[in-house]
């Protein structure tokens, strides 16, 4: 299963590199070419889907706690890029007529939208290289406990000569 949380966490990253791809291939295109729409359905489809498997995975890979919470991360991510459009609509009283002349506060708040993605792709490859030092190294480490006492059953050491 550690190879398996390792794939899809690269699967994840691959995508939020090419989610990257499609936002420029949608700025520098022709507006009626509808390019864009390649960065809306990875972003709301392929991404969070994802992301879903990755936090599955990173749990059935017993992958540590810190690292489950951290495979969360990129899905509260994804769903923050959406909240951000939200939050401008109802912060700057946006609606679809606006979206061409928005006033420049609202354009720069929205702009936290490449800099949450750019929080995405961190995470991702921070992933990455979790899942490839679980699959290199086996379990996460875990904390060291008291040392038992009591000795091993078949211990010949422990058992009272007669």
């Amino acid at each position: 299963m550690r190879k398996v949380f390792l794939v899809v966490t690269v699967l994840f990253t691959a995508s939020v590199v090419l989610q990257l791809y499609f936002a420029a291939v949608g700025v520098f295109s022709n507006p009626e070419d509808e390019l864009f729409a390649w960065h809306g359905t990875n972003g709301r489809i392929v991404l969070p889907l994802l992301a879903l498997l990755m936090i599955v995975a990173a749990a059935l890979a017993k992958a540590g706690k810190r690292t489950i919470w951290l495979s969360v991360l990129p899905l509260v991510l994804i769903l923050f890029q959406t909240v951000l459009f939200i939050l401008t609509g109802v912060i700057f009283g946006l609606d679809e007529s606006s979206h061409a002349d928005p006033p420049l506060a609202a354009t720069l708040f929205l702009s936290l939208h490449a800099v949450n993605g750019a929080a995405i792709l961190l995470v991702g490859v921070l992933l990455v290289v979790r899942a490839r030092r679980l699959v290199r190294d086996g379990a996460p480490a875990k904390p060291a406990g008291p040392v038992d006492a009591a000795p091993a059953a078949g211990d010949e050491a422990a058992v009272p000569s007669a």
